[in-house]
């Protein structure tokens, strides 16, 4: 059986292709593991931090890649020291909170400005995060490695001659009557 030789173009686009898929994939480990620490520095503070009680005066709204709107509550609180803290949660959620509501917060003693809502932490982020990643890590890594598989490929063949063929009988030449 003859098989086509796969030319330089074609190494270079698919060098092209498994160097963007090690990119993207490195960037979406990257986005995790930054989404895992700020939701380990929330759930220290929800463990060790000061409680206190606030009323929720506004919301912030930012907006994701996704165009996904999120919303943190403006609590205003008393700390410790006796300080008026006016400041946003360090977390984010779907839905608003109504303005004039009582909650719970759990702050950094050093720095009140950092709070989170006290009770329980939130996972439904977290195990969208993991599923997302893991389905991307999947199709790049099976995107390198069949770049990889046909670059290998592309290597072993090089060695070979090229196969001459008469243009008449479309036969190669070695064979031809």
């Amino acid at each position: 059986m003859i098989r086509p030789r796969i030319g330089a173009v074609t190494t270079w686009v698919l060098a092209g292709i498994a160097t963007l898929a090690a990119v993207v994939l490195v960037g979406v480990v990257w986005s995790l593991v930054r989404t895992m620490k700020a939701l380990s520095a929330n759930a220290e503070l929800r463990r060790d931090g000061v409680r206190a009680t606030g009323t929720v005066v506004d919301n912030t709204m930012s907006s994701t890649p996704q165009r996904r709107l999120l919303f943190a509550p403006v609590v205003e609180f008393e700390a410790q020291d006796g300080r008026t803290i006016l400041a946003a949660a360090q977390q984010q959620e779907a839905t608003s909170w109504a303005r004039g509501s009582t909650v719970e917060v759990a702050y950094d003693p050093d720095d009140p400005d950092r709070f989170v809502l006290a009770g329980p932490p939130e996972r439904g982020q977290l195990v969208a995060n993991l599923l997302i990643a893991s389905i991307v890590i999947v199709v790049m890594a099976t995107t390198m490695l069949i770049t990889y598989r046909l670059w290998d490929q592309f290597r072993h063949d090089k060695g070979q001659q090229p196969i001459s063929v008469d243009l008449r009988t479309d036969l190669p030449r070695d064979s031809a009557p």
